[in-house]
């Protein structure tokens, strides 16, 4: 990046008290002479210097997990505690039968557990990769497809009709252009485009001359300067002002918590309570109090251990493996085993109409009435073409 374009940002971006420039408020030549940009778009050597300064153009993502972390999660579970603290037990009391059978079964789980979303997680790396934007870029006087991430602030780009807008953009030719700007603005229209500047204060809403990266050109062309990029975009802004927090936990695993606390209480009491007993009806002159208790603790680690329900992790895990499985034949890619109960648990999904769900267009297709009639509703998106096709269920 040369020093001017540096320069001038930040001295327009101090003037505004650190606020970010408006683009849409400056005319063209203004535009272009912040950026050091030119119709014919920037050479090779301005936009690694840019690479360099600004960084690639996308948002954070965390960091897949590893396979040593997928690992580690699958023991995660109050139970696999138990029947690790359990088989270690066993190892320290010399009874191997027990701790063998009890590190295979959370062996068992964990490799079932482990393919799984080893394999979920390649599913949707390999989904990320296919989902890339793709842009048309103008550099050296050249056209070119190019990666979304390899833009630069000052490159010109031009879009149409299907293209996802690759980055903030002041646009300087709109050939009867229209943007879906629905997920950033709520607004379910497309919005028409236009090239002349307009007020500082206005909402994103009304800023005409601007296309904003992630939303979808409906109709028409357009050309226009890259002016922000990643974080520096609109979208990029209100991520960054997100906090993230901690989801909430499964349903099934705070039953499967609160169940491990019960086993627990009940298997610690009654094996205490069994021990205190036998311990009292053994104790007799000349018997060892030290032999005697081995042989107490004995029985009641063996007690403790047969009431764990060894089985059940793996059977609880074999269960959601299957139904992921079926979820994927469904073409849905579920990264976490305890997602499928989570989804399964939802009785009610409401969900905003604007560009969320396939093409902006949420239109019924079965209406439940109260007395059992079922009304099937034909046709597709908003034209008026389709039948209403009741029957009794």
């Amino acid at each position: 990046m040369t020093p001017t374009i540096k320069k001038n940002i930040q001295t327009h971006e101090q003037g505004r008290g650190g606020a970010p420039i408006a683009w849409h408020s400056l005319a063209l030549e203004d535009v272009s002479k912040i950026l050091v940009a030119e119709p014919d778009g920037l050479n090779a050597a301005a936009v690694e210097e840019r690479l360099v300064e600004f960084g690639r153009n996308m948002l954070p993502a965390p960091e897949p997990p590893t396979l040593f972390k997928i690992i580690l999660h699958q023991f995660a579970n109050p139970l696999i505690y138990i029947l690790l603290i359990a088989g270690v037990i066993a190892v320290v009391m010399d009874d191997l039968k027990d701790a063998i059978f009890i590190f295979a079964v959370v062996t068992l789980n964990a490799l079932i557990g482990t393919y799984q979303e080893w394999r979920a997680e390649q599913k949707a790396h390999a989904l990320q990769v296919l989902l890339k934007i793709k842009a048309k870029v103008k550099r050296g006087g050249r056209q070119s497809m190019i990666s979304a991430e390899d833009l630069v602030p000052g490159d010109v780009v031009l879009f149409e009709s299907g293209d996802k807008v690759p980055a903030d953009v002041r646009l300087t030719q709109a050939n009867k252009l229209t943007i879906d700007e629905s997920f950033l603005t709520g607004e379910s229209l497309p919005v028409e485009k236009k090239l002349g500047a307009v007020d500082e204060g206005i909402p994103v809403s009304d800023r005409k001359n601007m296309a904003f990266a992630g939303a979808t050109v409906i109709t028409g062309r357009g050309t226009g300067y890259v002016v922000a990029t990643g974080l520096r975009t609109e979208v990029g802004r209100i991520a960054s002002s997100i906090t993230e927090t901690e989801g909430a936990k499964p349903p099934l695993l705070i039953r499967m918590e609160r169940f491990a606390r019960q086993i627990s209480v009940i298997v610690l009491t009654v094996a205490t309570l069994l021990g205190s007993f036998l311990f009292y009806q053994g104790f007799k002159p000349g018997v060892s109090g030290a032999d005697l208790f081995h042989s107490v603790f004995l029985l009641m680690v063996a007690m403790a251990v047969s009431a764990i329900p060894e089985g059940l992790p793996v059977a609880m895990t074999v269960a959601l493996s299957i139904a992921t499985s079926r979820m994927a034949a469904r073409n849905v890619v579920v990264r976490k085993l305890m997602a499928v109960e989570s989804l399964g648990s939802c009785t009610t999904i409401a969900s905003d109409k604007t560009g969320t769900l396939t093409v902006n267009q949420q239109t019924v297709k079965r209406i439940l009435l109260p007395d059992g009639v079922l009304i099937e509703v034909s046709g597709q998106g908003y034209n008026d073409e389709g039948a209403f096709v009741a029957r009794a269920l």
